[in-house]
């Protein structure tokens, strides 16, 4: 019996603690404390603007110097002054003039060839009879053994063939420019030239020449 008490003596106080003490009810908990925020911290300032350096504008470009002044006009020269015992005149000059060889013959035609060479009048000179006589003793045909003998050699029954294989020989051989003229049937031509040949075949004649 002393036991029980005792051992009851001892819970009552822890009893009593847990539960109030009163009607087995017990304390409600403290309330929670109200949070603490933090400070806010104020915006950072701003940085300075930065500082543009000063502009400095170039001097403007000197101006060019002025042109300089036109010379001045020449002076026309003085008149020649002609000495009183001066009584002749000067002689007169007499303008040279060239006459143009020229070859006026034909292909097969009864107009006769002719061929005028070349003469040179100077002052008043006429005419010497050895050039007129060498004029009558050229051939108005052909002058040119050498055009002669490329033509020989190279026409054949067809026109067009003989007048370029003639040309092409000719300026190899004779070192020139040459035009050539080759036809079956008549034509007539005049050419300014100092070196020409006619020749013929049985079906192809052949007219080639030196051109001025």
């Amino acid at each position: 019996m002393f036991r029980y008490l005792a051992v009851l003596a001892v819970l009552l106080p822890s009893a009593a603690a847990n539960f109030g003490g009163c009607c087995g009810m017990s304390l409600p908990p403290p309330p929670c404390p109200p949070p603490v925020c933090a400070p806010v911290l104020p915006p950072p300032p701003c940085p300075p603007p930065p500082i543009c350096p000063p502009q400095f504008c170039p001097p403007p470009p000197p101006c060019p110097p002025p042109p300089p002044p036109p010379p001045p006009p020449m002076c026309p020269p003085p008149p020649p002054v002609f000495s009183p015992c001066q009584s002749y005149a000067p002689a007169p000059v007499f303008a040279q003039y060239a006459v143009q060889p020229a070859n006026d013959c034909c292909c097969r035609c009864g107009s006769p060839c002719h061929y005028r060479a070349r003469h040179r009048t100077h002052g008043s000179k006429i005419f010497s009879a050895a050039s007129i006589e060498a004029e009558a003793e050229e051939d108005p045909t052909c002058n040119s053994r050498k055009l002669k003998a490329v033509i020989e050699d190279n026409i054949t029954e067809d026109p067009t063939i003989s007048k370029r294989a003639i040309q092409k020989a000719a300026e190899e051989k004779l070192f020139g420019k040459f035009n050539v003229i080759c036809a079956k049937g008549d034509f007539s031509y005049v050419a300014y030239t100092e070196t020409y040949c006619q020749y013929s075949n049985d079906d192809v004649t052949c007219y080639a020449f030196r051109p001025m």
